[in-house]
């Protein structure tokens, strides 16, 4: 579980003891709808960051003396929740956000932080927001204004020193891998969603089969962390809490980097089964129902499997 200890604790259960009262007095009015709310998870005692929980992809705040680091922006019409949590940890404003990847989960709430001066993100994450409407018109003002190329490093010479990587395509063409290197912590967003099969967004120039190769290379160039967030929480349901109030008080796990070493080696032994099959000329449909892997994989969730395998089939040129 995320770690907590007695200092963070008192200090997370006091924000989220403020920020339920919000919800019940929402959820009691009848002249507004209810509002949003996000659970928040120290990642040590004593530390400034935090987990930001529901309403999309998992969110990361670092709070400094003079201004806050907000590292994705969740669901569209989040924002203001995500404020709410900044505004419960420090009075300085947030001023830099870093998009891992364009999709909407990760970006939607981007609109509502005003105070952001510095928004990075990846050339081709940045592509992918101006596909969306949120990002037209005004909303232009909001898309990233600092590109990452292939490495970027913001708050040099800082304990708070902030690596930025891009590896290649994976779930999208612009994916990030964030580094607190003084910290031993690593955000991967959609590089390492859950343990689970990884979701290609094709629309947005992800790709199935360059994947595994992606997340190897993180694995293999990345040194030096010992914490890694995933990109969403496991066994919270992200999509429902983005229209109401959430309950679920579940506590997603923080994963290691071994954790991270072994998810790189299931995506590539992953498709290296699919890929076996393809060649032996069976279908995907096939493939799907006679799946199996190593038993070191047991835990993985597989559900999404005919999806990977149909994107698989799809980039290397057979009918599904």
């Amino acid at each position: 579980m995320i770690a907590e200890g007695r200092t963070g604790s008192f200090a997370a259960a006091a924000v989220l003891a403020g920020l339920a009262l919000l919800s019940s007095a929402s959820l009691h009015s009848q002249s507004q709808p209810a509002r949003r709310a996000v659970r928040l998870r120290t990642l040590g005692p004593g530390g400034n960051m935090y987990v930001l929980l529901d309403g999309g992809g998992n969110s990361l705040v670092m709070s400094r003396p003079d201004n806050a680091v907000l590292i994705d922006g969740k669901s569209a019409g989040w924002g203001r929740a995500i404020l709410d949590a900044v505004d419960a940890l420090t009075d300085k404003p947030v001023t830099i956000i870093i998009n891992t990847s364009g999709d909407p989960e990760h970006v939607g709430g981007n609109v509502e932080i005003t105070t952001a001066t510095q928004i990075v993100a990846h050339q081709n994450a940045k592509a992918a927001m101006e596909k969306l409407d949120a990002f037209k018109g005004a909303g232009a003002k909001f898309l990233p204004n600092k590109i990452v190329t292939d490495r970027l490093s913001l708050l040099e010479d800082t304990p708070d020193r902030i690596d930025l990587y891009y590896f290649g395509p994976a779930h999208t063409n612009g994916d990030l891998a964030v580094v607190f290197p003084a910290k031993r912590i690593a955000y991967l967003g959609d590089l390492f969603p859950s343990k689970g099969v990884p979701a290609i967004d094709v629309a947005n120039g992800g790709s199935a089969v360059a994947f595994a190769q992606t997340v190897a290379r993180a694995a293999a160039e990345i040194s030096g962390v010992r914490t890694v967030i995933t990109g969403h929480p496991e066994g919270v349901d992200t999509q429902r809490s983005a229209s109401a109030v959430s309950t679920d008080i579940s506590t997603p796990r923080t994963m290691t980097w071994t954790d991270f070493q072994e998810f790189a080696e299931f995506s590539r032994d992953l498709l290296a089964v699919v890929r076996e099959s393809f060649t032996a000329g069976k279908t995907a449909a096939e493939t799907a129902a006679a799946l199996k892997l190593p038993a070191k994989y047991a835990a993985y969730d597989l559900t999404q499997a005919r999806v990977y395998i149909d994107a698989v089939y799809k980039e290397l040129g057979s009918p599904r």
